[in-house]
């Protein structure tokens, strides 16, 4: 019986550690870089574990218990193995920022790095940044609408193509969040685990021996 536990114990500790699989392996931004608001910042990864991304999230806080300040982007092509994020101005700064990418429980954590030369106002409703430059022929075809003033017809066809289809390799990003939502990461998710399953290992050590 007390042998019967242990074999369960060690299930139940294997299926935590499996459960738990990370999206991607991030290659940046590294702990403690130091960003400046208004420049862009470049996440990249490698080992791709899915075809989308569902979410990359500015989160800011400790390690234990990071509150979401904003969701930049969702449903991003995780081949292309980076993102291109222009940093607001508005951001206040800090020295606790990270990225959370994925939902949970899986997802891959950051470390922790800096923002500075903020305005500390309101954030903008959204912000949209591109993993890759814009196509020539968006560009063409803006530039043909604009010139085009005799013909009020062929501004408005060119001008409606340039809306409706977004460059190849843009991701769309999502309306930022408030900062006041009640937000549990992963972290803490995996802490609390952890503590289960180590009272789950001595209650059986008790029983075996």
């Amino acid at each position: 019986m007390k042998l019967i536990t242990l074999y369960i114990s060690a299930a139940y500790l294997a299926t935590l550690v499996t459960a738990q699989k990370p999206p991607i392996s991030i290659t940046s931004p590294l702990a403690n870089t130091h960003y400046k608001a208004g420049s862009e910042a470049i996440i990249s990864w490698v080992n791709p574990s899915v075809k989308t991304i569902s979410q990359i999230v500015l989160a800011k806080g400790s390690s234990t218990s990071l509150q979401p300040v904003m969701t930049i982007a969702t449903n991003v092509n995780a081949d292309d193995l980076k993102y291109v994020w222009k940093i607001p101005i508005e951001l206040p700064d800090g020295q606790d920022y990270a990225f959370e990418i994925g939902t949970s429980p899986d997802i891959a954590f950051t470390g922790v790095f800096t923002i500075e030369g903020g305005t500390g106002g309101p954030l903008p409703s959204q912000n949209t940044s591109s993993s890759s430059p814009a196509s020539p022929s968006s560009s063409s075809s803006s530039s043909s609408g604009s010139s085009s003033s005799g013909s009020s017809s062929a501004g408005s066809s060119s001008a409606g193509s340039s809306a409706g289809s977004a460059p190849s390799g843009t991701s769309v990003t999502k309306a930022a969040e408030s900062p006041n939502v009640s937000h549990t990461s992963a972290a803490t998710k995996t802490q609390s685990s952890w503590m289960a399953v180590g009272m789950v290992a001595l209650l059986a050590a008790k029983q075996f021996f």
